[in-house]
């Protein structure tokens, strides 16, 4: 489960995009020595999630083809560090961006799909959270011969209209208590939504819950594809316009985020940003 889905899980659903801080005069020294290290080494470090696909996974997806452009639109290299996720989003952050770890090693200079949320980063003092670059949002992935149409949860509370999710994402929580436990006799909980929209395609389930990006990667060169529609279904205990991700580095690396920020907005004006997107199936959602 990723940082951004772990707090929406906690109830934080409000999410507000924030650009860079004001610099403030007193770190700027520091803030060029951070940034002359990193160009002196060549080299930018970036975390990025295990089990978080199509973002990442085991060094590959969006994310790290994001960081790869970005990096060498800065004239750099890119060093990916795959982790898997601790107990708690702080966790995450000591790990990678403020402290290391020690048998990670040392800080990465950012980590990706950071969420850009109001409470976290009022929270997480010692973190510059900057670069809003995706949203994502819970859809519903169905198979249009058993669901022709659907513009709610309702029709899961008839027998026999199976739906799948992640075990233990907010899909399966909305699924397994919402409108007072209606849909849980239908709920299949699977590993990954990788596994819930291969049992949606044998024929196994009528729908799966997840998130769009999961939905549409996961469906990518399934032969059929043209039987399965990704769409929004709204619901009171969903957060009404999904989530954004962004980036995370140290506070005062404030030079760097601002040098990430501008090739960013190269990137997406460009449409980079969204042919990556485009490579894994996926519908670029912007922030």
């Amino acid at each position: 489960m990723s940082a951004v889905r772990r707090v929406l899980l906690k109830g934080v659903l409000a999410f507000g995009v924030m650009g860079l801080s004001v610099v403030n005069p007193a770190l700027a020294q520091e803030e060029l020595t951070d940034w002359a290290r990193i160009e002196k080494a060549g080299v930018l470090k970036v975390a990025v999630y295990n089990y978080l696909a199509p973002y990442s996974h085991e060094g590959k997806g969006i994310d790290v083809d994001i960081a790869t452009l970005l990096a060498a639109k800065l004239g750099l290299k890119v060093q990916i560090r795959a982790f898997n996720e601790g107990e708690e989003f702080t966790d995450d952050l000591r790990a990678m961006v403020v402290r290391g770890h020690y048998l990670a090693g040392p800080p990465a200079d950012i980590l990706m799909h950071a969420p850009i949320d109001d409470y976290v980063m009022k929270k997480e003092t010692q973190v510059l959270f900057f670069n809003p670059y995706v949203r994502d949002d819970i859809y519903i992935a169905r198979n249009i011969k058993e669901l022709p149409d659907l513009t709610s949860l309702e029709p899961f509370a008839t027998p026999g209209r199976k739906i799948g999710a992640e075990v233990a994402s907010l899909s399966s929580v909305v699924l397994a208590g919402g409108d007072s436990g209606a849909y849980v006799n239908n709920l299949n909980n699977f590993k990954t939504p990788q596994e819930a929209v291969a049992e949606l395609v044998k024929g196994n389930l009528v729908a799966v819950m997840a998130t769009r990006a999961e939905l549409e990667a996961a469906l990518k060169g399934v032969p059929n594809r043209d039987q399965f529609y990704v769409a929004r279904i709204p619901h009171t205990s969903l957060p009404p316009k999904g989530w954004v991700a962004g980036m995370a580095t140290r506070k005062d690396n404030i030079e760097l985020a601002r040098r990430l920020t501008v090739v960013m907005d190269e990137l997406r004006a460009s449409g980079e940003i969204e042919k990556v997107f485009a490579r894994y199936g996926v519908t670029y959602m912007k922030p």
